[in-house]
């Protein structure tokens, strides 16, 4: 009787412990290693900006790097930034959130990155959670590009 009862404490208890550590490590502050910070992120503090978005996620990048006051998935930045009076634009620029499409390349919870470079035919991001979670990376994409649903300028 007495493993019985233990069995079933552990068993009730074992998702709060659970959700206290993913909770604890989404609030606990992360550096970024200096090589992913370049002189195109100019406008971020040192620490960047402090942010409620789980760490290792796009959202989180993204959020580091911009001061977000809005909330949900990527999918719905565009649409959230605007209702909190935030401009966006359908042309990439130099530290603009892009914002993608979900489905396609991305998953259903939509993707988001900083524009680092723009050229004519192209443009450059940096981005977390793609292709790895938690790690930083930059690729080239092809303008115009179908899968982009907008861009939240730089103000």
């Amino acid at each position: 009787m007495k493993v019985l009862v233990v069995s079933v404490c552990l068993v009730l208890s074992f998702p709060a412990v659970v959700g206290s550590a993913a909770g604890a490590l989404a609030a606990a502050p992360h550096t970024v290693s200096t090589e992913t910070k370049t002189a195109d992120f100019r406008w971020v503090p040192p620490d960047g900006y402090p942010n409620h978005f789980p760490f290792g996620q796009c959202t989180w990048w993204a959020a580091h790097n911009r001061l977000v006051t809005w909330n949900g998935n990527a999918r719905d930045w565009l649409a959230n930034a605007q209702a909190r009076g935030v401009a966006t634009t359908g042309l990439p620029s130099v530290g603009a959130i892009v914002v993608y499409r979900p489905g396609g390349t991305y998953s259903a919870y939509g993707h988001v990155a900083i524009v680092v470079a723009v050229a004519p035919t192209s443009y450059i991001v940096s981005e977390m959670n793609a292709p790895q979670w938690g790690k930083v990376t930059t690729r080239q994409i092809r303008w115009p590009d179908p899968e982009a649903a907008g861009f939240i300028p730089l103000q």
